[in-house]
Parts: structure tokens; C-alpha cells; sequence
């Protein structure tokens, strides 16, 4: 899992006890009525994304992902602490060939009170927009999975090509996330990764819930403490298309030495789209 500088600032202060960092709000999930198995269930979604509509494609255009994202960047320091939930909003377009570009955009940070606004700003925290604008040569987009997304079961092999097979079942979850925040994927090949979740052991139905972005989906998550933490990790797809809709990780028992609730959010990512488009100049 890759992290980034965005996610909850904290910088030390001089307050004898420490306070938590700030970080997002729990999804509440619903218990689903069918027991069904997890994989019995993401088997169908795999026939619902496969029997979906394929996305026209008009000459001279590339693909172009949208989302936001949110990922905990925690320093543990000895005094108190304050802290800001910035959330990224990235817009990407690729070319056949992994050239292309990527726009991170910083959101307004969220606050857990006006006296963390007023010290945030203070300190010269900027509540203001920023952007980081990269831009990538032919086979730099995304080192390690290059060219068209297999949409058949060698899916598996393909998200581990430059690398070793994985050693957690987990880690083919976090692949398939992060694939789904980079690469525009058909109904062919959203249904084969939807089965390779359903091969995976521990998977089980979280319920139905509303995402991040008021999307109702269907949530299948795995438990597992492969990066230290007891972490649950959860990805939410839509019922009707098969299309991923949002992706959470929380720490479940353990906050080790972070400085953070339990149980806590420390990242999230939410689709918002993903579409064929012309290249920005």
C-alpha cells in the first residue's frame, strides 16, 4: 500500500495530555438480509458487471479517473498534538502507451473545532486550494501494471508481474483498489476482478451502506494485520452495474503507537468517475 503526504497533519503543541488526531467518520454499514457467502455474492456482481453496458470509447481519447482520497500520515511526537483531516481530490489521464498526467488536488481541511482552525491557520496552515500537477512519459503512469487490464483470471498474475506473489489474500484486495483509482475498467474486466475477490479467503458481507459520496453499495470486507495493525478493509461496490464505488481501511483493536481512536479510519479512497476523454493541454 503506497501512502502519501495528504491525510491528518499533526504538528506537537504544549499541552501536557495528548488528544487524538482527527480522522474521518465511520460508514455505517446494515446487516444484509441474505446469507449468502461473500463469494457467492461477488460472483454475482461479476455476472451483473459483465452483462453491463461497455463504455464507448471516441477516437483520440484516454482514460480519465476521478476520485478523492484520504490517507492517515501520523508523526508521534512526546506533548499534545493538533491535527487536520485534508482529503485529495486526483483527476488522472492515461494514453494506451502509460503516458499521461495526474492532478492531486488538496480539499478544505476538516477541523474538529475552531481553536484547531485558528492554530492551524496561526501556524500558517492554508485552508485555500493546492494543486500538484505530474506528468509521466510512455511506461511511467503506473510502473508495474502496463497495458490492457486482463479481464479474465489471470488478473492475478498480472497485478503481481513486477513483483512476487503475495503473501497476504489481503494485498489482492488492496491491488484491486488501487487499480480501480487508476485504470478505467470495462465490464469484462471489472467482473474478472470482482471474481478474484471472491476467490479470497476471509472475505465476508459488511452489509449495505452510504459512501462517501451518498452512493448506496454493498460492502465485502477482510480483517487482517499483514502491515502490524489489526486492520479491516473494506471495498464497496454498486449492486446494479458491478462498478466500484468506494474502498475503506479502519484499525479495528490496535492503535499501536499512532495516535488515533480505536476503531479509526486512516484511509479511504471514493470513485466518483471514469470515462474516455481527450488529453489536457
Amino acid at each position: 500500500m503506497t501512502a502519501v503526504a495528504a491525510g491528518a497533519v499533526i504538528e506537537a503543541t504544549r499541552a501536557p495530555q495528548p488528544v487524538y488526531a482527527a480522522t474521518p467518520p465511520i460508514l455505517h454499514y446494515q446487516p444484509s438480509v441474505s446469507a449468502e457467502s461473500a463469494g457467492s455474492r461477488l460472483r454475482q456482481l461479476a455476472e451483473v458487471a459483465s452483462a453491463a453496458p461497455a463504455p464507448v470509447r471516441p477516437p483520440g481519447t484516454v482514460e480519465h479517473l476521478h476520485s478523492t482520497n484520504w490517507f492517515l500520515n501520523s508523526a508521534v511526537s512526546g506533548g499534545n498534538t493538533t491535527s487536520v483531516v485534508v482529503p485529495q481530490e486526483w483527476r488522472s489521464w492515461r494514453t494506451d502507451d502509460d503516458a499521461g498526467r495526474r492532478i492531486k488536488r488538496a480539499l478544505p481541511p476538516t477541523f474538529r473545532s475552531d481553536a484547531e482552525r485558528r492554530k492551524w491557520l496561526a501556524d500558517g496552515g492554508s485552508v485555500g486550494p493546492s494543486e500538484e500537477v505530474t506528468d509521466y512519459r510512455s511506461g511511467e503512469f503506473r510502473r508495474g501494471w502496463r497495458g490492457a487490464v486482463p479481464a479474465d483470471e489471470s488478473v492475478r498474475g498480472w497485478l503481481t508481474a513486477a513483483g512476487s506473489e503475495h503473501d497476504a489474500p489481503v494485498q489482492y484486495l488492496e491491488d484491486v483498489a488501487e487499480l480501480a483509482g487508476v485504470r478505467l475498467l470495462g465490464p469484462a474486466q471489472r467482473a474478472a476482478a470482482l471474481r478474484l475477490l471472491a476467490d479470497l479467503p476471509g472475505m465476508t458481507v459488511a452489509g449495505t451502506v452510504v459512501d462517501r459520496a451518498g452512493r448506496t453499495g454493498e460492502a465485502f470486507a477482510m480483517t487482517s494485520d499483514v502491515h502490524g495493525l489489526p486492520t479491516e478493509y473494506t471495498i464497496i461496490i454498486d449492486p446494479r452495474t458491478g462498478v466500484f464505488l468506494g474502498y475503506e481501511e479502519v484499525l479495528t483493536t490496535s492503535a499501536g503507537k499512532l495516535n488515533v481512536p480505536i476503531p479509526a479510519v486512516i484511509s479511504y479512497r471514493s470513485y466518483l468517475g471514469a470515462e474516455y476523454t481527450t488529453m489536457p493541454r
